[in-house]
């Protein structure tokens, strides 16, 4: 192959950057497609005033594949003090809305900073305005954006797109069709990952590729959103929006050596490890991949390894272009 492989990653927030340090080593050329449906925060604060894409997802992958000098990294996540003008706004957010407004188009936005800050690879937004998910609850009950949704603290039914006139970022058609290998996730099911698909012309771009389709699980459950999900559930909800039988392999978590303390303070606000029902997932009928995929950070916080995450991506795409 004259070319580095393509690999295109798919979701939003914090999942999808920790996944994204450690692609970025390898000599692949990566392309981040961004959900933009947040609506709390520094960017949802953004979004109402003056409506544009929320940039809090695509300042932490843009981070996550910077290679960038640590100050300048530091400097783009610095939130300021809520005494101040831009109380509870960080660097990245306003740089990049300023951007937007100076060059009118987000992708050239998101280009110019990524730039400056040395970014191996492509960050794109789903669209390039900001959308606003309506979920359906099981008790019947319509909620509408991402914060209210799980905050709501009720079993999802369906989600949609509340807009009718969203169109996608012609970049990540093109994205998607070169791609030898898409990943979707790590990330909210719900209100990280799916609202991508929703996205029109999206899935049918996904589902016309011929690119390997891998999923990385969650390592934990989310309040409001996945409560008491195995693995499975998660690959067959992803898969009722998707498409069925989309998914070729899935990548997910067996390591429950986890100091209790740490689990405790995720059992508080009703998370825990999702587990991994192996007769259900042997219906699925898919490649199914576990390891010890998770270190706890130094704030108690359960991440993925980045870098184990990469390695085994990197294998199954070379044995996949082989």
């Amino acid at each position: 192959m004259d070319r580095d492989p393509n690999l295109v990653i798919i979701g939003g927030g914090t999942g999808l950057s920790y996944v994204l340090k450690g692609i970025k080593k390898y000599p692949l050329d990566v392309t981040a497609i961004v959900t933009v449906g947040d609506d709390g925060g520094s960017s949802g604060d953004i979004r109402s005033a003056i409506h544009v894409v929320p940039p809090g997802d695509i300042r932490k992958v843009m981070i996550a594949m910077s290679e960038a000098e640590p100050l300048m990294n530091t400097l783009l996540n610095h939130r300021f003090t809520e005494d101040t003008l831009f109380a509870n706004h960080t660097v990245g957010n306003i740089l990049l809305t300023a951007l937007f407004q100076i060059t009118g188009d987000y992708v050239l936005a998101i280009q110019q900073l990524s730039e400056v800050l040395n970014v191996k690879g492509t960050i794109l937004p789903v669209a390039q305005k900001p959308i606003t998910l309506r979920a359906e609850m099981e008790d019947g009950t319509i909620i509408y954006g991402e914060s209210h949704i799980t905050a709501a603290k009720k079993k999802i039914k369906q989600i949609f797109l509340e807009e009718d006139d969203i169109e996608v970022t012609k970049e990540v058609l093109k994205a998607i069709e070169k791609a030898d290998m898409i990943v979707f996730g790590p990330g909210s099911l719900y209100t990280s990952i799916i609202p991508n698909l929703l996205v029109p012309g999206v899935k049918d771009a996904l589902n016309t590729s011929k690119a390997k389709k891998v999923y990385i699980c969650n390592v934990m459950t989310e309040p409001g959103e996945t409560d008491n999900y195995p693995v499975s559930k998660h690959v067959r909800v992803l898969e009722s929006y998707l498409g069925q039988g989309l998914i070729d392999s899935i990548i997910a978590n067996d390591d429950k050596n986890i100091n209790q303390a740490v689990l405790n303070k995720y059992k508080a606000i009703d998370a825990e490890l999702v587990a991994i029902d192996y007769d259900e997932i042997i219906k699925l009928n898919k490649e199914f991949i576990t390891d010890k995929f998770i270190y706890v950070n130094e704030k108690n916080h359960i991440r993925h390894n980045s870098n184990k995450i990469a390695a085994y991506l990197l294998m199954m795409l070379i044995e996949n272009l082989e």
